[in-house]
C-alpha cells in the first residue's frame, strides 16, 4: 500500500508540474532564467523522487526520512499557489484544485502510513 500512495503522490506532483508550465509558474514565482530556469528546475522536482525510490528499495532504513520528505512537499503547492503567490487567475480550475488538495491528501496519506509502520515495527521487535 505504501509503494501505491508513493507512486500515486508523485504522479500528482508531475501532474501539477506539467500544468504549472501551462500556467507559467516562472512568471507568478518570478523566477530566473524563464522557461529555460523553469524547466532546469523542473529536472530535481520531478527525477528526484524517482532516486528516493531506488534508495527506498535498496535501502529500506531510509523510508522513514524519505517519505517525511516527499510528503511534506505534497504542501509545497498549496502554499505556493494560494498563500505566497496568491493569483486568482491561476490555477483556479477544478482540476488545478483536484492536484493541489490531491498534493496534500497523499502526502499526509504517505507520512501516516510511514508512521504507522514504524509504530508497528516497534511492537514487533519488543521482546517480551
Amino acid at each position: 500500500m505504501y509503494l501505491f500512495f508513493y507512486i500515486l503522490h508523485v504522479t500528482i506532483i508531475i501532474l501539477h508540474q506539467i500544468e504549472s508550465a501551462y500556467e507559467k509558474e516562472w512568471e507568478i514565482l518570478g523566477l530566473p532564467g524563464k522557461i529555460t530556469g523553469f524547466l532546469i528546475f523542473n529536472i530535481s522536482i520531478i527525477s528526484m523522487p524517482f532516486f528516493l525510490l531506488y534508495y527506498i528499495l535498496q535501502f529500506p532504513q531510509t523510508k522513514f526520512i524519505i517519505s517525511i520528505i516527499i510528503g511534506v512537499s505534497g504542501f509545497f503547492p498549496f502554499l505556493l499557489h494560494y498563500i505566497i503567490a496568491n493569483k486568482k487567475d491561476k490555477f483556479n480550475r477544478t482540476i488545478s484544485k483536484i492536484l493541489i488538495i490531491g498534493n496534500i491528501i497523499t502526502g499526509v496519506i504517505l507520512i501516516t502510513l510511514c508512521f504507522i509502520e514504524k509504530w508497528i515495527n516497534r511492537f514487533n521487535n519488543y521482546e517480551y
